[in-house]
């Protein structure tokens, strides 16, 4: 098969994935403060982001569009997927988040074909390609990425085919299932109120089961806990004075300052923090520029 043949494929309806939908809105209580100065989807992870990270993995799936929904920081949140996607982007911009079954009735119109739609709280090899063409060649209206439960956390269970599973965080939706949702005009119940009314539709949820890890990156203690634990790290353009104390684990953004006499201990600091002269910090997250005296 030719690139171009390949391309043509590509956009055959219901053959393909029309788009990805990375859901970057909402208030994300459970990582406060945090999440009051930028969504948690820009949270760092390596040389990228999580949401950076979720995008490289999408992108070779060749979808038409790329689309985020957004309440905080917008043009952030589509700065950082242009660095990873040259395609086109749309921004859904929703002043108060509208729940998933609510972004999808209000956006009906977008779903044309098949779309996977994918939290961006959480760090995941993802099966992305075995996943796509397990739906596809199924036949399935609705596809959920499942896995074992983590050994930390307490986490609602998915029954889906007589299973207690745990919700990776991705799925994959036809048409139908986002026509229910805005038939039924719903806003929130993804696995609930719209599961149900897909149910009678006679549309039932299929899984892709993966023994791959997943990191909760949705809270404040598990953020800090999972950016440490590849060890330590200081981004080239933070600034160190040479009578501060780093012990222990730290993760240190760009732009960062730790003024003279501070600890560091166990924490993180993300981009443009600073620790003013003689503070201490200990198993602690600082924001993004944030000075902490």
């Amino acid at each position: 098969m030719t690139a171009t043949e390949k391309r043509s494929t590509a956009k055959q309806p219901g053959d393909s994935i029309q788009g990805v939908l990375f859901l970057t809105a909402g208030y994300g209580t459970r990582a406060e403060p945090l999440s009051l100065y930028r969504p948690k989807a820009l949270l760092p992870w390596g040389e990228t982001t999580l949401l950076g990270k979720l995008v490289n993995q999408f992108k070779v799936i060749e979808p038409e569009v790329i689309a985020c929904n957004a309440t905080k920081c917008p043009e952030l949140v589509y700065r950082e997927v242009r660095r990873y996607w040259p395609g086109k982007i749309r921004m859904l911009f929703e002043e108060k988040p509208l729940g998933l079954p609510g972004t999808l009735s209000a956006n009906a119109e977008m779903f044309k074909g098949h779309w996977v739609i994918s939290n961006t709280d959480m760090v995941l090899d993802i099966p992305v390609r075995e996943m796509v063409e397990f739906h596809l060649s199924t036949g399935s209206e609705w596809t959920v990425l499942t896995g074992s439960f983590p050994d930390y956390g307490k986490y609602g269970s998915l029954p889906v085919n007589g299973n207690s599973r745990h919700y990776l965080g991705v799925s994959i939706v036809s048409p139908k299932v986002v026509r229910i949702a805005r038939i039924e005009q719903l806003s929130t119940g993804f696995f609930t109120l719209l599961r149900s009314a897909a149910e009678k539709a006679g549309i039932f949820i299929n899984e892709y089961f993966t023994s791959a890890d997943w990191l909760d990156m949705g809270s404040f203690h598990l953020i800090r806990k999972h950016l440490l634990m590849n060890g330590s790290y200081i981004h080239p353009s933070a600034h160190v004075h040479r009578d501060a104390n780093l012990e222990g684990l730290y993760w240190i953004g760009s732009s960062c300052i730790i003024s003279s006499g501070a600890v560091i201990r166990n924490s993180v600091m993300l981009d443009g923090a600073v620790l003013l002269p003689g503070a201490s910090l200990v198993d602690d997250v600082v924001p993004w520029f944030v000075k902490r005296g």
